[in-house]
């Protein structure tokens, strides 16, 4: 049997916790052990084995075969890779409603079909995890009614994207992570997304005993997702509320998306006990939605195809001289639109960059309850939406995606 090298130590992407792969619990597979004193009666037992057959499977109190492991803290599962795996958290960041589950979706979605990255591998962890994200790639993907409106949902503060555990007298919630197994280059990571719902990002809304937005105390990098229809000068620009609604905008200006920054920059210093002062420990990365809709506002003009990019290779991250030609298009459109944005963004971190991206690549529709926007799966078509996630990528692991690092 061939020997595993383990990771020295782990981080669990539910908890964070981190703590040696020795100490890893694994879930009993006998029925009489139903019931764990952290997730309750529902759930298998986690233990700490002491007995191994001779392929090294754990054996449970019982005397069952057991293969699935936990973290040891908050006894929710890990995929095996964790163990294996150096781990990467980019935080996805923004404020309500700015489209970060649509660019999630579009992202996972193209960066499987090996096309954005050159000789880029990109396979889910653990699909169980990656449920809702995979039912939305197949909603706007996969549809098997491609001229039958699809709902866009919006992220729930509660339900299937969190996790409950028991931690001493409380009770305590967390995210689901979204997990990736992505390779090039001889280098292999595990890739950890999180795609909570914007208002857990808004000021006073950090609670002790749900601790959702934590994995921002771990990430790597930022990539804020930044809605420019939610700005009452953009919606001006754009024709007014009516006009950038009717264009599938958001036509509200109900907070300030920079607000939004700042706050997860100060939980970033809080959560990693730094001064007010010390510099952000990773890159922030603008990622700007819906550049379909305003992306004429910019000089030069960035229209859907973002410079001529041909419609089956949209997805395709461009080179890094497209890239800086277009942060420095959208640093002028965001000067002139949302100056307190841009000078946010250059304060918390200097070299900050920014990406477009367009999840849908056309117009969605408001359903006639005015509850969400539909589209029809057959007239989505994303330009950029992996670009963010790989410029963040490339930010954090440099030697894994050195062309795209802005020097």
């Amino acid at each position: 049997m061939p020997l595993r090298t383990l990771v020295s130590s782990l981080t669990c992407p539910h908890c964070w916790a981190e703590f040696p792969p020795v100490q890893i619990r694994y879930v009993s597979e006998h029925e009489a052990l139903r019931g764990d004193p952290i997730l309750g009666e529902s759930e298998q037992l986690r233990f700490l084995p002491s007995r191994f057959d001779a392929r090294g499977r754990a054996i449970d109190p019982l005397g069952a075969l057991c293969s699935r492991m936990a973290c040891k803290q908050c006894h929710l599962e890990l995929p095996s890779a964790a163990l294996e795996l150096p781990q990467t958290i980019l935080s996805i960041v923004g404020a309500p409603a700015c489209g970060k589950s649509v660019m999630l979706a579009a992202a996972s979605f193209s960066l499987r079909s090996g096309l954005v990255v050159d000789g880029m591998d990109f396979i889910d962890a653990d699909p169980t995890l990656n449920d809702l994200t995979l039912e939305l790639e197949s909603s706007l993907f996969r549809s098997s009614t491609p001229d039958r409106p699809t709902m866009i949902a919006k992220t729930d503060l509660s339900g299937r994207l969190y996790r409950s555990f028991q931690l001493g007298d409380s009770q305590w919630i967390a995210p689901k992570p979204q997990l990736f197994v992505i390779g090039r280059r001889a280098h292999r990571q595990l890739l950890c997304l999180y795609d909570n719902a914007g208002e857990h990002f808004l000021p006073g809304r950090d609670a002790a005993h749900e601790p959702v937005t934590r994995h921002l105390a771990a990430s790597r990098a930022l990539v804020f997702v930044v809605d420019p229809t939610q700005d009452q000068r953009v919606i001006d620009r754009l024709g007014g509320r009516d006009a950038v609604r009717a264009q599938g905008g958001a036509g509200s200006t109900e907070q300030r998306q920079d607000l939004v920054l700042i706050e997860a920059a100060n939980r970033v210093r809080r959560l990693r006990a730094m001064s007010a002062f010390d510099p952000l420990p990773f890159r922030i990365v603008l990622a700007l939605a819906k550049a379909d809709i305003w992306g004429h506002l910019t000089a030069p003009e960035i229209r859907a195809d973002f410079g001529g990019a041909a419609a089956r290779t949209s997805v395709t991250v461009p080179d890094i001289r497209v890239l800086s030609a277009v942060h420095t298009a959208c640093e002028g459109f965001l000067a002139a639109s949302m100056p307190e944005l841009l000078a946010t963004a250059r304060a918390l971190d200097p070299k900050f960059r920014i990406v477009p991206f367009s999840g849908l690549g056309n117009p969605p529709s408001r359903s006639d309850s005015d509850r969400g926007l539909t589209i029809l799966p057959r007239d989505v078509r994303p330009v950029w939406p992996a670009a963010p996630i790989v410029v963040a990528l490339a930010e954090a692991n440099p030697a894994m995606f050195s062309e795209y690092i802005d020097a």
